[in-house]
């Protein structure tokens, strides 16, 4: 991997490397030293200066495409049509991504957040609400890799246990990449890269 980024030639990091199966890696720090640019470049939101980000799926290597809808992201700036209901929105979003979408399916996946009982268009929701929204489109695909940025913010008791729970059974299954400023803030991590 090695990968670094710089915004008008001063780099942000620089050497970040790192491999893995399964398991979740907590990516710490300080403000301003990189965590959401690195998990978007993990996502392939952005492009590193250098360096390579490779992602394998049952041994093979994934294609930059490919990888779309094999890692889930979520992340702050993550928005969501304002009109749209809850399941609305990720039915829309699975039929972008090209998949279909059954009503059951989005429902139980809306459970698993705590947005069962959410009615009405997301403009209404509450901060907690919207950030539990963005960690069920983070699965909504049932990716191989999962990188949520600030997964907890604005979430109270039960959202943390959510996300918890959710962390816990993808890690079983691949790598869980988790970014926050405060290690209080991330599930149990396996593994912690703190950029500097």
């Amino acid at each position: 991997m090695d990968l670094s980024k710089s915004f008008v030639g001063v780099p942000l990091f620089a050497g970040v490397s790192f491999a893995l199966d399964r398991g979740v890696l907590a990516v710490t720090g300080a403000n301003g030293t990189g965590k959401t640019t690195l998990l978007k470049i993990l996502a392939g939101l952005l492009r590193p200066s250098s360096g390579a980000v490779r992602v394998k799926r049952d041994g093979r290597e994934l294609s930059r495409e490919e990888r779309r809808s094999n890692v889930g992201w979520s992340g702050p700036d993550l928005a969501f049509y304002p009109e749209l209901t809850a399941e609305e929105n990720l039915a829309f979003l699975r039929r972008a991504a090209g998949f279909g979408s059954r009503p059951d399916d989005l429902r139980e996946r809306l459970a698993a957040v705590g947005l069962d009982r959410a009615g009405g268009p997301v403009e209404h929701f509450s901060t907690g609400m919207r950030q539990r929204l963005r960690i069920a489109f983070s699965f909504l695909l049932d990716p191989g890799v999962v990188l949520l940025d600030e997964p907890m913010a604005g979430l109270d008791g039960d959202g943390r246990a959510a996300v918890r729970r959710l962390v816990a059974s993808a890690a079983g299954r691949g790598p869980v990449v988790v970014a926050a400023t405060d290690l209080e803030d991330l599930p149990p991590a396996d593994t912690v890269l703190e950029l500097d």
